[in-house]
């Protein structure tokens, strides 16, 4: 196979997830990913000790990109509907992107193989993400936008049909389109109208 094109250590990490993704962390070989590539192995080993090397640098640059992009979103709530397309947005970045689906892939696939795959799934796909609106829910409290009641429990209610769309296979279209009308709903029954 020919070498791709680019900066070699940012290939080998986009091939490996994209192996990871579909056989899994265990199945795939240093020489499976060397070959994807288009280097010998030796030439991998100088920029990855390992394949677990090759893995904890996918799972700082995923947090490193997934933090940016939460902060993103936190740093542009203006008022109600400021929220709502930022759930719309949040929403296009983990069923769009495609390292995070990738990520998420390799984790479902391996989560029930290896305790630590699982930990790191719950933190991506269910802490962080339940973490962030509760800070935002707070927020809108303190700024009388948001009616009274548990953080958690408003975004556990928000994040949970969010969270199922991640299993099913969909025409993203129509699911954009349903996710929307859960957002309306939520944003209706719990926030205060902005005058």
């Amino acid at each position: 196979m020919p070498r791709l094109k680019g900066n070699t250590k940012e290939i080998i990490m986009e091939e490996s997830l994209k192996l990871f993704a579909v056989h899994g962390f265990e199945a795939v070989s240093i020489r499976t990913i060397a070959d994807k590539v288009g280097i010998g192995n030796s030439a991998l080993y100088k920029h990855f000790a390992s394949k677990q090397a090759i893995f904890d640098a996918l799972v700082e640059e995923l947090k490193h990109r997934y933090f940016e992009q939460c902060a993103s979103i936190i740093e542009d709530i203006r008022g109600i509907e400021a929220v709502k397309e930022n759930c719309l947005k949040m929403f296009e970045y983990q069923t769009q992107n495609e390292w995070i689906v990738n990520f998420r892939q390799m984790l479902l696939i391996e989560k029930f193989r290896n305790p630590k795959m699982a930990e790191l799934y719950k933190e991506f796909f269910v802490d962080i993400p339940i973490n962030n609106q509760i800070k935002i829910f707070e927020h809108l409290q303190e700024k009388g936008l948001m009616i009274e009641g548990d953080p958690f429990v408003f975004a556990m209610e928000l994040y949970a049909p969010f969270y199922l769309y991640h299993f099913v296979a969909h025409d993203y279209g129509v699911l954009k389109g349903q996710y929307q009308k859960h957002v309306e709903y939520f944003f209706n029954a719990h926030f205060i109208p902005e005058s």
